[in-house]
């Protein structure tokens, strides 16, 4: 198997990967019963190790995507560069939201009913921390589409549709976010995730389909 037949398939796979952990994802709000909150622990928990999962699985078909459509403006490595601070934002912004948050209202479940309203504080400043790492992970990713499509605009690579709409859709990302917009609860997510995983099906689908080293197309 060709290293583009290997990146395609983490492209792919990891895509589709993130698409399932949105799928999943619990949406819960408002008061909830031990019972409850250790139901959201393990759904919480399976969704976010998931996402982690694809967002890796990612990260190596990214690496070589950038290895095939590098050319001598380093516009791709720059790209995998951004792309991989992205990646680190997302894991802490899995973490908190997947294991911290849900362990923090275990603690809340089984403390005095009036201590409930410093958990509530203490869980409102810690998914700030994620809506940070979120925001920064859906900028940064944004970005890193944003120069690989026009490194493939410059360069070839991957077709011109592709390349134009990872940059029109990444930038509306990126200036959704800047304006607010675009906020970044779960449905927020699953718009910044679905409209890059298409982007990142597309490309890994265009190395799926170039020919070994050596052997010419038909």
């Amino acid at each position: 198997m060709t290293d583009n037949r290997k990146s395609g398939i983490a492209l792919i796979v990891g895509s589709v990967g993130g698409i399932l952990t949105m799928a999943i994802h619990p949406t819960g709000a408002g008061p909830l019963t031990a019972g409850q909150i250790a139901h959201l622990s393990l759904v919480s928990g399976v969704a976010h190790s998931l996402a982690i999962a694809s967002v890796i699985i990612l990260f190596l078909g990214a690496c070589g995507l950038a290895q095939s459509i590098a050319a001598r403006d380093r516009l791709s490595f720059a790209a995998v560069v951004v792309f991989a601070f992205a990646c680190v934002a997302i894991f802490i912004a899995a973490a908190v939201s997947g294991f911290i948050v849900p362990a923090i209202l275990m603690h809340m479940s089984h403390d005095a009913p009036n201590n409930e309203l410093q958990w509530r504080i203490a869980i409102d400043a810690i998914f700030q921390i994620n809506q940070a790492f979120a925001r920064i992970y859906s900028v940064a990713a944004s970005l890193a589409v944003i120069l690989w499509s026009v490194s493939a605009l410059r360069n070839g690579g991957l077709g011109r549709a592709l390349s134009a709409y990872g940059c029109v859709v990444s930038a509306l990302i990126i200036l959704g976010i800047v304006v607010g917009h675009l906020r970044l609860n779960v449905h927020g997510m699953a718009v910044v995730w679905i409209s890059q995983a298409l982007w990142f099906t597309l490309a890994g689908v265009s190395l799926l389909s170039r020919p070994p080293v050596g052997v010419s197309a038909a």
